[in-house]
């Protein structure tokens, strides 16, 4: 089954190795291009340039090699654009409505969450002072980084979720703009109680970060460089793995 399924592929689906080798090798105009092996995980192709293990979305073993190709093949295709994975990472951190922020303060790490809305391409953020994370923020504004990922029971695996990562910067907004933005967040959480409690504690604080450089990954090499939330990749990331 498997030396029928190389033999299948290297003799009458040419042109799909050769798009596999051109996403997963990085090569332009590959030469000579062929499978040389397959198994539950992914397809190995050689070319004269490279050697790239082509790694599946899902296992597959025995007929299912057919079926992994063609979903391989097709999300390949499908994604072809920028505007199609832009779309796609937006429409991904729209789902959200808290983010995980990574900041230092004395050189240690800390990690944390907020809740968070959207403004053009900054979040906004409520904190209090006596959190840790507020010193940490304060302390290292431009040393900050946000996650958005894909949570474990929607993972196709666990070693592959969807997620998109930016280094950051932030700043503090005016106390003259907080009700401005507290009426935002009331805005996009209009059953949130607890935004009636914070209104009126003065140790809130609203805080703007601005996402600079970033990833977005949608699974094995599948990943896409970012300015901002601007893809800025023309393709997939070159298949970083070795096997």
């Amino acid at each position: 089954m498997k030396q029928r399924a190389i033999d299948h592929m290297n003799s009458d689906h040419l042109d799909i190795l050769v798009e596999f080798c051109k996403k997963f090798s990085g090569v332009e105009n590959p030469t000579n291009v062929k499978m040389t092996d397959i198994n539950e995980d992914g397809m190995q192709i050689v070319c004269d340039e490279a050697s790239s293990f082509v790694p599946f979305l899902n296992k597959a073993s025995g007929s299912g090699f057919r079926d992994a190709i063609i979903e391989l093949y097709s999300s390949i295709k499908g994604e072809n654009s920028n505007s199609a994975i832009q779309s796609g990472m937006l429409n991904f951190i729209n789902s959200f409505n808290s983010l995980l922020i990574s900041s230092i303060k004395d050189g240690q790490a800390i990690s944390s969450y907020s809740p968070f809305v959207r403004d053009n391409d900054d979040f906004y953020i409520c904190i209090s002072s006596v959190a840790e994370h507020y010193s940490s923020i304060k302390q290292n504004p431009d040393k900050i980084s946000i996650l958005f990922i894909q949570d474990e029971k929607d993972a196709k695996s666990l070693f592959a979720r969807v997620r998109a990562s930016f280094r950051a910067e932030a700043s503090f907004v005016d106390s003259d703009l907080r009700d401005f933005y507290l009426q935002k967040f009331k805005t996009a959480y209009p059953n949130e109680s607890a935004l009636a409690f914070i209104e009126q504690m003065k140790d809130f604080y609203i805080v703007k970060i601005s996402p600079k450089s970033g990833r977005y990954v949608k699974g094995f090499g599948a990943a896409y460089d970012t300015d901002g939330l601007k893809i800025v990749s023309s393709g997939r990331v070159n298949n970083p793995h070795t096997k």
